[in-house]
């Protein structure tokens, strides 16, 4: 089995986060997704993600596609 990793904040889901999962997952047969967390975004981005982490990992993790997703 190939496990294939991506990883992004994912602050408000939205279809071009989808895309891009979804590419991911076809260069393999397991998805593990990884959602920064809210103090990597401040640190990289500079300000604060709309949506906390926890909730963003759940939406990551209703995907269907996505086999596993981690903070």
């Amino acid at each position: 089995m190939k496990k294939v990793m991506a990883f992004g904040s994912f602050d408000m889901l939205h279809k071009g986060h989808e895309a891009y999962l979804k590419e991911a997952k076809s260069y393999g047969d397991y998805l593990i997704v990884i959602v920064a967390r809210d103090d990597s975004i401040m640190k990289f981005k500079g300000k604060e993600p709309k949506n906390d982490e926890n909730y963003r990992l759940e939406q990551i993790k209703k995907l269907d596609f996505v086999d596993e997703a981690v903070l």
